[in-house]
């Protein structure tokens, strides 16, 4: 794939989402949020835990946590205009090695165990923790759907300290990395 698809205007190396493209509804790549001391704490955290292995469409490995802290921190680095109001407690670090990938899927919702409404989350948050030159590979690319050969629709590559939120039905896959590794928060919210 080409960094930029002149038929639709799509680029798989941009860092904003185009406004104008159907099927990107909702999605938001937001940057400069989270302080570096912030980022610093969150590469301590995954390093305490302990890695498990990815689920059969994931080339990556997972390190689960929960932290109603560490959900009400990210909350609040997120711009109030934006709407959401909660953070599930339940998040995961993701690494993606070199060859890395996750193949198109969309994401499901969760329950809020930690409140008393048991509140069904909406969005997903992805919170880069590595940077990945451009060339690289690693893009999450938004995707027309969940077929295989789908017209990609955005691509953002990751960059530290910036984070992508989505709408949980949006078709989207995690590009295959090349030398650089890509690790992630993952978590969700509403």
């Amino acid at each position: 794939m080409t960094d930029t698809d002149e038929d639709d205007g799509s680029s798989t190396s941009s860092l904003d989402v185009p406004s104008d493209v159907p099927g990107l509804e909702g999605v938001r790549y937001l940057h400069n949020l989270f302080p570096e001391e912030f980022l610093e704490e969150l590469d301590e955290i995954r390093d305490g835990l302990i890695s498990s292995s990815a689920s059969s469409n994931m080339y990556a490995n997972r390190r689960f946590l929960r932290s109603n802290e560490l959900a009400r921190k990210v909350l609040s680095y997120l711009p109030k205009e934006l709407g959401y109001t909660h953070v599930l407690s339940d998040m995961r670090f993701i690494e993606y090695p070199p060859g890395g990938h996750i193949l198109p899927h969309v994401d499901g919702v969760r329950r809020d165990q930690e409140t008393s409404s048991g509140a069904e989350s909406t969005t997903s948050f992805l919170l880069f923790t590595e940077e990945i030159p451009e060339g690289e590979g690693g893009e999450t690319e938004f995707l027309e759907s969940v077929d295989d050969d789908a017209k990609v629709l955005f691509g953002a590559r990751p960059n530290r300290g910036s984070i992508l939120l989505f709408p949980h039905g949006v078709a989207h896959r995690g590009n295959c990395v090349g030398c650089w590794p890509k690790v992630l928060l993952r978590g969700d919210l509403y």
